[in-house]
């Protein structure tokens, strides 16, 4: 049972996410260059979650060496980010597919070949199909909150990693 209400939220600028990050890493300890710091906020595509998880993966990787160096590595952030794509992938991408048919998953697909918006007609064309025949599916992609309305028949993928 989803108990939490669902909340849109805006993404994170990259440059917060990035002095955030840092500040909790001196806080507890950690130096990271601002090169690999940059790596991880841009790792979170400004998502609060990922933010959550990019971080608290690369400092964990980063606690286990704590004693020889206080130094977050580029190796500590290559896994951190990797880890956290993972869990994120398993807790939020798993569930969201779940319980979405055949036809449901083919329009998803349809829209992944676009890197940002898409339009509707364009779905509907690489689905073989005409724009009325995928309305219901689009509809209900819409409702399970898996894409975002920009404009007029112009839509993108909620979260993507």
């Amino acid at each position: 049972m989803r108990r939490a209400l669902p909340e849109d939220l805006a993404p994170i600028n990259q440059v917060e996410v990035a002095l955030s990050m840092g500040d909790s890493f001196v806080a507890t300890g950690l130096t990271i260059e601002d090169n690999l710091l940059s790596r991880a906020a841009k790792a979170t595509k400004g998502y609060a979650y990922l933010v959550q998880l990019v971080g608290y993966s690369i400092w964990q990787r980063a606690n286990l060496h704590r004693a020889k160096s206080a130094i977050v590595s580029e190796r500590d952030v290559a896994e951190g980010i990797a880890l956290a794509e993972a869990r994120f992938h398993d807790v939020v991408h798993e569930p969201a597919i779940s319980g979405l048919g055949h036809n449901d998953i083919k329009y998803l697909l349809a829209m992944c070949e676009d890197n940002q918006q898409f339009k509707s007609a364009e779905i509907a064309k690489r689905m073989g199909k005409k724009t009325n025949e995928v309305s219901s599916i689009r509809a209900k992609l819409h409702k399970e909150r898996l894409f975002r309305r920009h404009r007029e028949a112009t839509c993108s993928l909620s979260c993507r990693t």
